[in-house]
């Protein structure tokens, strides 16, 4: 279940990176720059898996985002919130 999640956030993942274009505002691209030179340190995944599913409200019916690493690699997709799960596995 773990794996399949985690390779359905990871699937959304590259949908989300690869984008569908469109036309840019001045505005916008004004605001884009400034978080283009934004460095954030990637966390570090040697010492096992974690993910945390975010939901959208108490039902935990609705996945709305997800953070953790994986075989590693450290993956981000969507939005967080308070209505979250939290899972752990150190093989």
């Amino acid at each position: 279940m773990k794996n399949a999640m985690w390779a359905a956030g990871l699937s959304l993942t590259m949908g989300l990176v690869v984008g569908c274009g469109g036309v840019v505002d001045d505005e916008t691209t004004q605001e884009s720059s400034e978080l283009e030179t934004r460095q954030d340190a990637i966390p570090d995944c040697s010492s096992g898996d974690y993910y945390t599913m975010y939901f959208s409200d108490a039902t935990y019916t609705t996945l709305i985002g997800g953070r953790g690493c994986h075989c590693g690699t450290y993956a981000s997709w969507g939005q967080t919130s308070t209505y979250r799960q939290y899972s752990v596995d150190c093989e």
